[in-house]
């Protein structure tokens, strides 16, 4: 009887730390959501640990999850914005990671059109068991992959859509994007000691305040 009340006792317990989405929460000062920002350009988020996710069924993927993925494939188009220096940090480090997993490989960049992309993929080194295409041009991705499985109807060709963005999480707007979405605009954690709280600090604070 005392151990069936306990158990229910410890039930309860865990039931009051677990929030509206089923995580569990720690203790305060962490007990809601834990909060993102933007992080400044000399404390980037490390590019191998982007969120990334499979934009065909929303899986969460790591890094090893995205090396193995371009383990089959002989075309990995990566596209991203020029201005996100977080896309560039990202197909650097899975073009150096390709690169030494599977040599030879070759890379190239191309802000051409689709058929620019095939006329160019044409021209890479023909002993290349790999090639990355850094795409910054302006046409979709999805038709890019398409003129090259078109052109190359034996090749396996593998998309990563590089998305600035702080989002943890696959947004509806990105599904089915690419093979793999991966967010990457740099983002921390806001330890607590940087929330604005809600008492003030200092009579100065108390006097901006009134």
């Amino acid at each position: 009887m005392f151990a069936s009340l306990v158990r229910a006792l410890g039930v309860i317990a865990l039931a009051f730390q677990i929030n509206c989405t089923g995580s569990l929460q720690l203790a305060k000062p962490w007990a809601a959501p834990m909060q993102y920002s933007t992080a400044l350009a000399d404390t980037p988020f490390p590019p191998r640990d982007f969120a990334m996710f499979d934009a065909v069924n929303g899986r969460v993927l790591m890094w090893s999850d995205v090396i193995d993925l371009t383990a089959w494939a002989d075309v990995i188009v990566i596209s991203h914005e020029k201005t996100c220096p977080g896309g560039v940090w990202m197909q650097d480090a899975l073009t150096e990671d390709v690169l030494a997993a599977f040599p030879p490989s070759s890379f190239f960049e191309s802000t051409g059109d689709a058929d620019t992309v095939v006329t160019e993929l044409n021209n890479s080194p023909k002993d290349s068991r790999r090639v990355l295409i850094h795409y910054t041009g302006v046409e979709p991705l999805h038709d890019v992959a398409t003129a090259i499985r078109k052109a190359h109807p034996t090749d396996n060709v593998f998309t990563l859509a590089l998305v600035s963005s702080p989002v943890r999480f696959l947004r509806n707007e990105d599904v089915r994007k690419a093979d793999v979405v991966a967010y990457t605009a740099p983002t921390r954690v806001v330890p607590p000691s940087d929330l604005q709280s809600d008492q003030p600090r200092s009579p100065q604070d108390l006097q901006i305040r009134k």
